[in-house]
């Protein structure tokens, strides 16, 4: 009976562990770069979307702190950082995606920021409403703002393809 409870435990567990188990992976790499190379601001990544249809993206610099063009200002406490991008739909279908959802900047604590949307930048164009809208072969620069603790520095900004529902994502570490 004992060995019987063992076992079923033991089987439970490799089904849980395969259940948790998740197919994407982590691009940090420049593209064309051998394995274990760690991307950097400057650096172009080679991704693909949901659909599996390919881009280029490269993180070209962080804007800390960014100025914005409007009354907004940011809450107490905080500042406003951008991240410039730019990116080539290398595929020959359009490419629709929303930077809003798709780029995330992670901080000194570990703490991963959203994108503050409806924020003009005066030091950057913007994508209009987040969305980047490329036809085959393709390509746009455009600035992703942020509402930013003053008291933390931007250690790595990600691009998620497809909000995260891609076979793979982008880091760069910064600086």
């Amino acid at each position: 009976m004992r060995k019987t409870l063992t076992m079923a435990l033991i089987g439970g567990l490799a089904v849980l562990t395969a259940a948790c188990s998740s197919s994407q992976t982590e691009v940090t790499r420049p593209a064309g770069a051998s394995a274990g190379t760690v991307a950097h601001v400057g650096d172009t990544l080679d991704l693909k979307t949901g659909a599996g249809r390919p881009f280029s993206i490269t993180l070209n610099k962080v804007i800390d702190p960014a100025q914005t063009a409007g009354q907004k200002t940011p809450k107490a406490g905080k500042r406003f950082v951008a991240v410039q991008f730019s990116i080539t739909n290398r595929s020959d279908h359009a490419l629709d995606a929303d930077a809003n959802t798709d780029v995330n900047i992670i901080g000194t604590t570990g703490h991963m920021y959203t994108a503050a949307s409806g924020v003009s930048l005066s030091s950057c164009d913007t994508f209009p409403n987040g969305l980047i809208q490329l036809a085959p072969g393709k390509s746009r620069t455009g600035c992703v703002p942020f509402q930013f603790r003053t008291s933390v520095v931007v250690s790595k900004v990600q691009f998620y393809p497809a909000a995260g529902n891609a076979s793979d994502f982008g880091t760069w570490r910064v600086p």
